[in-house]
């Protein structure tokens, strides 16, 4: 079985800094309350059980994890997020940091995040899991580095198989840190009583989104909503028309699509023909000007090959260039 470094740090409890993500947060709050289901261990009879409970700014996780009878070994309950709402970019983060307490003395406590399953992994095991400890009594921040992750567990028992800090190849990818999908908390393979309670959890150690290239086309603009009701456009005057809201995957120049509902490009074109931007509607070309085939009306993308529209900055309005722009 693997060797996992433990390096979780307890610190004072402060206010999250600039560099910090928030993930969750149990306050009500827009953006960062999730929905949560609890589950329990439903494996061969599993005796464990638990519940999963939201109120006044703190969640409380709470059960028993008993021993299965067909295994003779501990089971386990866990809370997961069932939203499908995206979540942030977290690659550039070093750890993932937990505001708990706990009021039982239990060694089977687990954070897991994503979907990922690790070569000739565990049939039931998926997402990259971590062991944490967490503070009794009092409230504290637990630390877990990303880098003690793995997606290489033994789905029974919890433990890791195979660690990041063993192999690159089950550490957390890029492509989970840059939306997790979900988040999970678990008591698990070690038997006893659980109560803990979580007021956040957030990424820390980020670094700030790295400025333009020198010499690079375009304007800053604000990142890409996680909504399309997160969108600061409000200049759309045709409702078969929405913002993308989207998270790129290639540049807009490489695209070369129309901008419609659903997973295209970051522009849409409004009811006069206009292309925008979709993130901040900022006018990015015009058909009936910047198209080489005719009629301009029928062109499925901008033209690429004509001058866009400038902008007041001087600056074409050209794949713009931002936090989640590229």
């Amino acid at each position: 079985m693997g060797n996992v470094v433990s390096s979780f740090v307890l610190t004072s409890i402060a206010a999250a800094s600039a560099e910090n993500v928030v993930l969750a947060t149990f306050d009500g709050a827009a953006g960062t309350t999730r929905m949560w289901k609890e589950q329990n261990d439903p494996v061969m009879g599993g005796k464990s059980s638990g519940t999963f409970t939201i109120g006044s700014g703190t969640a409380i996780f709470d059960g028993t994890v008993e021993d299965v009878p067909f295994l003779r070994a501990p089971g386990f309950i866990k809370a997961s997020t069932t939203d499908s709402e995206p979540f942030p970019d977290i690659s550039s983060c070093t750890n993932v940091d937990l505001e708990v307490r706990s009021t039982e003395d239990f060694a089977g406590y687990r954070f897991s995040f994503g979907t990922a399953k690790a070569p000739g992994g565990k049939f039931f095991a998926s997402g990259y899991k971590s062991r944490f400890a967490a503070p009794l009594g009092n409230f504290g921040r637990v630390s877990i580095p990303i880098k003690n992750f793995t997606d290489f567990w033994d789905d029974a028992t919890g433990e890791p198989i195979k660690a990041c800090l063993e192999n690159n190849l089950y550490c957390p990818d890029k492509k989970t840190l840059a939306n997790l999908q979900t988040m999970s908390i678990w008591a698990e393979g070690v038997k006893g009583k659980v109560h803990l309670e979580i007021k956040s959890i957030q990424a820390s150690g980020c670094t700030a989104p790295a400025p333009p290239q020198a010499g690079s086309a375009g304007r800053l603009c604000p990142a890409i909503p996680s909504s399309a009701k997160a969108c600061p456009a409000r200049n759309i005057s045709d409702f078969q028309f929405e913002p993308v809201c989207i998270t790129r995957e290639l540049n807009a120049e490489l695209q070369q699509r129309r901008c419609m509902k659903g997973h295209s490009a970051p522009y849409y074109q409004d009811s006069q023909g206009v292309f925008r931007c979709s993130c901040c509607g900022a006018p990015l070309w015009k058909p009936s000007l910047q198209f080489d085939q005719l009629p301009a009306d029928k062109w499925p993308w901008p033209s690429f090959h004509s001058p866009p529209i400038n902008g007041t900055d001087g600056l074409p309005n050209v794949c713009h260039r931002g936090p989640g722009y590229g």
